[in-house]
């Protein structure tokens, strides 16, 4: 008779662990496998929280979160590996596992569909809940025997070193910066990762596991575990090594009975772009290099103010320069040997080009001083934001940067009116370009432009600049359009389509520039729908925003643009997509310049005046991270005056940036690295919100050896999209029509198992 607790828990366990896998399905000679990602996490362990968590359900992105019943506690970060997920639109599911909650989650009903397949291809653990007493150890059989059944891999981090294998050495854990590299045996497969990437673990705690102290077990316990806990034999072999190779960070786990799984033995989160750099590793290998997304990596420079002149802060000249506009000998330079050096580094199918959005009344403002024109001919607005005029100080506003909502009502009016996110009222405003500005192009003379402003003599007549650089609108004068009536607005932008025609600078033909999508003044204008209507009726749609103003960006997903609404903005259906901030300023040609204003902002944070090669250190570290290696499409914020080359280095600021990322990026990844006009952009994006309202799920239909014989695809929605498959031949689309599509393949999964 079985009479001490102990013993009637253990019992227990073993009879539950027998009534689950009767009930879980067995898999016949054949499986249909979902091919989607779990992901299970818990709340509240020692992950780090130096990334923000998304906890809600985001159905458009193929990403939903299910919460065990009365989960409250803080989540674990999980972002470094569903941030990769998202880029590349894969289909996955968090799971949020509560060992307190009642009822527990039902496994068997998460792992399995009712007609018998399997929901999911592949899982990820954060932390690794089988061996912390967040499963019980029927759940942990359970779990297995999918594995088996399936053939799905599993991918763990924060592994304590015995549960992978290996002996730990507890007089080393730390979490000091040990770079970490590949070792030969990775099987980096086709996540593009270079295997000669050096991986930085700086923050990252680990008890690190003895290379030389291979395990024949890897041992698990739990709270319900009976005292020798669960010892499944395993052979691991190190893919990712501690420099100097006495320790092992990263494992491959064969076990006896079949499972694999690839396992990491140090914390992670979204911060470090090693995490990030391991997603993609994660991801391709967990999923057989049958990943169904897309993977683009996008660099897109915009240099906004181009045709113009910018002034340099007092004090702050560079040189003998007050201020300054771009030459030809500039603008030649970065199409030249500088681009052909950089696409020399990168790997085929890269094509890296600067984006200029013009204003051309600069190309007026340069012929006038030439002499080659009146100066009554260009257009004098004045372009400051309020932020800007003498009243912002003078009242003592100081709601321009918390916001519409958060100014005081007893502010003064011009105050309350002065914030990044007011809603200008439509019809309302005074004009302030003259009357006849819509009508001045019929006293224009484009020979006297041209031999007036060499700049624009360049853009108009030389081929190769001509298809060297991508173009946009940023309209006339620069005027901002925060507050501007429709006149102005209509000015604004109708006069730039003008001299970008045919008969003037002839770039609005051309397959490099864009007409449907542009750079607004100061990012202004978004708020103001006399503005947007104005846009609109040129054919105007689109616009950048800002990703240092939150109201700029889509919330829900940011590989999707943000529409405006007649309620938020006063028009309805303009699409503003994200672009990113850079700490290369507007007002800033030199080195110097930019390296003083730099450290009057941080200087005190970092403890210290950084140099030039510190900022660019930082910002590539920033953008490989937060951009390219989570799949983001935004372009970059330049300015014209970052174009100039006024060294003996014969570089520009925008160079050295582009030069930084691009060094940092090819160390660690080989994929393609490409620009694209702000046109072709907004097609990316809307490419991609078509092809996650379509909420696309894919199926595996997996014969018993391993063959795929056919991947299909449904559609959620029940629409017609198409459905991108990577695999080691590359990219493919599935059309789906009617909600449904099919491709036959001659892929391999793995081999399945039994259920039991």
């Amino acid at each position: 008779m079985i009479t001490s607790p102990p013993a009637r828990r253990a019992a227990a366990a073993l009879l539950l662990a027998a009534l689950l896998a009767a009930a879980a399905p067995r898999p016949a000679a054949a499986l249909n496998v979902g091919l989607n990602v779990l992901v299970l996490t818990t709340p509240g362990k020692r992950a780090p929280l130096k990334g923000r968590e998304r906890p809600e359900i985001r159905p458009r992105t193929g990403g939903r979160a299910i919460l065990s019943p009365g989960a409250r506690r803080r989540f674990s970060n999980v972002d470094f590996f569903t941030d990769v997920v998202r880029g590349y639109g894969v289909p996955y599911t968090v799971v949020r596992w509560d060992a307190a909650a009642s009822p527990r989650q039902n496994l068997t009903q998460l792992l399995w569909a009712p007609d018998g397949s399997a929901r999911f291809g592949a899982y990820l653990m954060y932390p690794n809940l089988e061996a912390m007493g967040e499963l019980n150890r029927a759940e942990v059989e359970e779990l297995w025997a999918f594995q088996r059944a399936t053939a799905a891999r599993s991918v763990k981090f924060a592994a304590w070193p015995t549960n992978v294998g290996y002996s730990p050495d507890v007089s080393a854990c730390t979490s000091d910066d040990v770079p970490m590299r590949f070792t030969a045996a990775a099987p980096l497969g086709i996540s593009g990762i270079k295997s000669s990437a050096v991986l930085g673990s700086g923050g990252l705690y680990r008890c690190p596991a003895i290379k030389a102290s291979p395990l024949p077990t890897c041992s698990i316990w739990a709270a319900d575990f009976a005292t020798a806990g669960l010892q499944p034999n395993c052979t691991s072999t190190p893919v990712l090594d501690f420099n100097g190779g006495v320790y092992t960070a990263g494992v491959l786990v064969n076990y006896a009975d079949g499972r694999e799984s690839l396992a990491f033995t140090f914390d992670c989160a979204s911060w470090t772009p090693s995490c990030l750099l391991l997603g993609h590793f994660s991801l391709t290998w967990m999923l057989r290099d049958i990943v169904p997304g897309e993977r683009q990596a996008l660099l897109s420079p915009q240099m906004d103010d181009f045709f113009l002149s910018t002034e340099f802060d007092v004090g702050q000249y560079a040189g003998n320069l007050a201020e300054y506009r771009v030459t030809v000998p500039d603008l030649r330079a970065h199409r030249t040997a500088w681009r052909t050096g950089l696409l020399a580094r990168l790997p085929a199918g890269s094509d890296i080009r600067i984006d200029l959005p013009f204003n051309g009344n600069g190309v007026l403002e340069a012929a006038a001083r030439n002499g080659a024109i009146n100066e009554n001919q260009v257009l004098s607005i004045d372009d400051r934001s309020c932020i800007d005029l003498p009243d912002y100080t003078t009242l003592g506003c100081n709601c321009w940067f918390i916001g519409t909502d958060a100014c005081p009502a007893t502010a003064p009016l011009f105050c309350r009116q002065c914030t990044k996110d007011w809603k200008k009222p439509v019809g309302t405003g005074a004009n302030r370009a003259p009357a006849g500005a819509l009508t001045s192009p019929s006293t224009w003379n484009v020979t006297a432009f041209l031999s007036g402003d060499a700049l624009a003599a360049e853009v108009a007549g030389n081929a190769d600049t001509r298809s060297g650089f991508l173009y946009c609108h940023h309209t006339w004068s620069h005027q901002n359009l925060d507050n501007v009536t429709l006149y102005d607005a209509q000015v604004q932008i109708q006069l730039n389509k003008r001299i970008a025609a045919e008969d003037y600078l002839n770039i609005a033909a051309l397959p490099t520039f864009s007409s449907r999508c542009m750079v607004t003044p100061q990012i202004s204008g978004l708020r103001n729908g006399d503005a947007l209507a104005a846009l609109a009726e040129a054919g105007v749609t689109c616009a950048t925003g800002d990703n240092t103003w939150p109201f700029l960006l889509n919330q829900d997903n940011p590989y999707h643009p943000l529409y405006t609404t007649v309620a938020t903005n006063g028009y309805d259906g303009f699409a503003i997509i994200p672009r990113f901030a850079t700490e290369v300023y507007y007002n800033c040609s030199t080195e110097t310049q930019n390296a003083d204003l730099y450290n009057r902002l941080y200087s005190n944070y970092y403890g210290g005046p950084s140099t030039i090669n510190d900022i660019l250190a930082r910002e590539a570290a920033r953008v490989v991270r937060d951009s390219l290696l989570k799949l983001r499409h935004d372009p970059f914020m330049f300015h014209q005056a970052n174009l100039a080359i006024l060294d003996a280095s014969g570089k520009s600021l925008v160079m050295r940036w582009v030069d930084a990322v691009v060094d940092l990026y090819s160390t660690l990844m080989a994929w393609p690295l490409r620009s694209l006009g702000l046109d072709d952009l907004f097609a990316q994006y809307k490419a991609r919100e078509a092809r996650d309202a379509c909420a696309l799920s894919y199926t595996l239909e997996v014969a018993a050896d391993g063959g795929v014989g056919a991947v299909s695809v449904s559609s959620g929605s029940g629409g017609s999209c198409s459905a991108p498959l990577m695999t080691g031949a590359g990219t493919s689309s599935i059309a789906v029509s009617g909600g449904a599509g099919r491709v036959v393949t001659s892929l391999v999964w793995g081999k399945l198992g039994a259920a039991a």
